[in-house]
């Protein structure tokens, strides 16, 4: 079951270092409003611009985890640029080979005695998603191999 959206920005905010006092300012907000929405108050909600600043801020990606998991989804991280030299794409392929294999190896352990605890599943689902990565990854190599391959005039368009 993933975290509760409201339990995630609490938390958050929370270990912020110095908590609410800390962090409201860089958010635009007052302490006290932000406390009051991270703690559920039914006169104070927690807004998705709020919710979108203190992850931004913070760098802490849970309330948006959360967010993700309640919405049966899951994160995946963009590769950064897709500047290509020509072993970019194999590096890519070699990734994304490995990241099955560890994959692979997760649910061959967690599957050993028949069942799957808590912990296997999370780990299953953490591989998956870094498999995801890498397979995008890859894919964003031969995109950025392909339009270096292309005139100028059509890779600025």
């Amino acid at each position: 079951m993933p975290q509760c959206v409201l339990d995630a920005a609490f938390n958050v905010v929370s270990d912020y270092p110095g908590g609410a006092a800390s962090l409201a300012p860089r958010i635009d907000k007052a302490a006290s409003t932000l406390t009051q929405e991270v703690n559920g108050t039914p006169q104070a909600k927690l807004g998705l611009a709020t919710a979108v600043k203190i992850t931004q801020r913070t760098g802490d990606l849970r309330i948006l985890l959360a967010f993700a998991g309640a919405c049966g989804q899951m994160l995946l991280p963009l590769p950064e640029g897709l500047d290509v030299d020509d072993d970019d794409c194999m590096r890519a392929a070699t990734s994304a080979a490995r990241e099955f294999g560890e994959l692979m190896t997760e649910v061959m352990a967690a599957r050993a005695d028949g069942r799957t605890t808590d912990n296997e599943l999370d780990r299953v689902t953490r591989s998956t998603g870094e498999l995801m990565r890498a397979l995008h990854q890859l894919n964003a190599a031969f995109v950025a191999s392909n339009m270096a391959g292309k005139p100028a005039a059509v890779r600025a368009s």
